[in-house]
């Protein structure tokens, strides 16, 4: 049984070697992205069981991404290999000002594809958490008729669910996928939110205000909002407390919040205060922005103890 359940679209990532546009054809690294399979990894490097159910194509970017999963350690098991579909590619560029652009060819991807036929209902009901966010469920029809079931068998099998709304304007387009968004976080058990994304949502960036809001539901345990080198709160129903930010050197910040989610849903599966939880989080959340790759610095168990005791290491 895995503690730790994702279920969304996993891309190859390319990635340029130097900080040229793309349009200067700049070398490229080949990496694995997805905000689902992400927080996999961060978990499963922290210490606990984790798996990953999407589709990827029966081409050699599918089994590029398969072995990466592995060698990080996640369950594959209910990956599916699509032999009609290709896998979906990414690409990042980076812009003056610190910032990333991302642009995507995953439409009709294998992962789009992903259905109530990929679920494995018992693997399923028997997960402490299954982490999801809004990025699948606006893919495609059966997307989201699979989440949706998700979230059923949860309910009946008493998993938790956490959600990021992980909100990507450029799969958006011209929908208002607000609503949809906001009836997933109703039937969340944590939620893990970007305070740009919370005023999307909510039209409000204020804490307290948030926090009654999304609670109102009456499901909710706990609560995250990321707002980056800005720091984070998390709630619960009592209290709001703030995390300050960890200092490191950003070189790519695609990920981070990917990062945050997997050190915060350690902390629970672990049982820690909420404080831990976030802090474990900011700490996860920073350190990975220090490669580029949304997975090359994500943290482990040692990485966590060392800045929870403020433990300096020696190189050399």
């Amino acid at each position: 049984m895995n503690q730790l359940i994702t279920i969304g679209e996993t891309m190859l990532s390319l990635v340029p070697k130097e900080q040229t546009p793309l349009r200067y054809g700049p070398d490229l690294g080949m990496h694995i992205a997805g905000a689902e399979s992400n927080t996999a990894i961060g978990v499963q490097k922290l210490g606990h069981s984790a798996a990953h159910i999407t589709r990827v194509g029966d081409d050699s970017f599918g089994r590029y991404l398969l072995r990466m999963l592995r060698a990080e350690g996640v369950d594959t098991s209910y990956v599916k290999v699509d032999q009609e579909y290709p896998t979906g590619i990414m690409f990042k560029e980076f812009l003056p000002g610190n910032k990333t652009s991302i642009q995507y060819y995953r439409s009709n991807s294998a992962a789009s594809h992903l259905s109530t036929s990929d679920i494995p209902e018992e693997a399923i009901s028997q997960a402490e958490i299954i982490h999801l966010t809004g990025i699948t469920p606006i893919l495609s029809e059966s997307c989201r008729q699979m989440i949706f079931h998700i979230l059923e068998i949860a309910v009946a099998s008493h998993s938790a669910i956490s959600f990021d709304p992980n909100i990507r304007k450029k799969l958006w387009k011209n929908c208002d996928y607000r609503p949809l968004m906001k009836e997933i976080i109703t039937k969340s058990s944590y939620v893990l939110i970007g305070l740009d994304e919370a005023l999307a949502l909510y039209d409000t960036d204020n804490i307290q205000r948030l926090s009654k809001l999304i609670f109102s539901s009456g499901k909710l345990q706990s609560l995250a909002i990321k707002n980056g080198s800005g720091g984070a709160w998390v709630c619960n129903l009592d209290r709001q407390l703030f995390i300050p930010p960890v200092s490191c050197h950003c070189i790519d910040s695609v990920g981070a919040g990917d990062a945050f989610n997997a050190g915060f849903l350690a902390g629970i599966l672990e049982g820690k205060p909420l404080e831990v939880c976030g802090t474990i989080g900011a700490v996860s959340g920073a350190l990975v922005t220090e490669t580029m790759g949304d997975i090359e610095g994500m943290v482990d168990e040692r990485d966590v103890h060392n800045a929870l005791n403020h433990i300096d290491i020696a190189y050399r």
